[in-house]
């Protein structure tokens, strides 16, 4: 009689095993998802908390630029909230983004920022986490700026087979070669990090690496997928 429950016994347990995996995977999806909001919901106030100390700048010497940079920053806000729900959008919606927030950013260096974002087509309808980009472009301009002359930023995009290829390159001092590799200081590159980590595990990586000619290029590499 033993030997004949054992086999039942044996289906039970493993039974019991497979739910208390499949309950450990939905816990840890609800951590991640969790963790996800709180990232996203950390961004928009780093964001806003810059934009406005620069603007609070301008309006002492050039009070209708600073007046252009309050509309334009309300324009990003709404949109901003318009993707606040979506963990991802199409790159072109993002690059659409990219380019008003880049619009602020040169209103308020007088135009001493000279841009160039270059797409690939094959990659604009490719899925990306919401402002994914932003903060690697924050991070160029407040780091990666030149001691004299303007400051240049080229932004590319590129289908690479399975994965999407993202570049940010400034023409700044480049990233301190005495820091471990990839760091610069700030909490955007390490937002983007655990973010990348929580989305698509090591399926994607953001790293940071001196440019051939001076400057530092941020580069994000993620799974290639087709936005609907």
């Amino acid at each position: 009689m033993f030997a004949a429950a054992t086999p039942l016994l044996l289906t039970i347990a493993i039974g019991l095993a497979g739910f208390a995996l499949w309950q450990q995977r939905r816990f840890d999806r609800r951590i991640s998802a969790a963790e996800l909001r709180r990232l996203r919901a950390q961004l928009d106030p780093h964001f806003l908390f810059n934009a406005l100390n620069v603007i609070s700048e301008l309006g002492y010497d050039d009070p209708e630029a600073a007046d252009r940079a309050i509309t334009r920053l309300s324009g990003l806000l709404r949109r901003s909230l318009d993707e606040s729900r979506q963990q991802e959008i199409s790159l072109k919606a993002e690059l659409d983004f990219l380019e008003d927030y880049l619009a602020l950013q040169r209103l308020l260096m007088r135009d001493e920022l000279a841009v160039a974002i270059v797409p690939d087509p094959q990659s604009q309808h490719a899925r990306v986490p919401a402002m994914i980009i932003q903060p690697l472009v924050e991070n160029a301009l407040t780091h990666g700026r030149p001691k004299s002359g303007g400051g240049r930023l080229q932004v590319t995009t590129a289908r690479e087979g399975d994965n999407l290829r993202i570049e940010v390159r400034d023409n700044g001092p480049g990233p301190n070669t005495g820091s471990p590799p990839g760091d610069r200081p700030g909490i955007g590159l390490a937002n983007t990090r655990t973010r990348l980590r929580l989305l698509y595990g090591k399926n994607a990586r953001l790293e940071l690496k001196n440019g051939g000619n001076g400057g530092a290029i941020a580069c994000l590499v993620l799974p290639f997928r087709e936005a609907p």
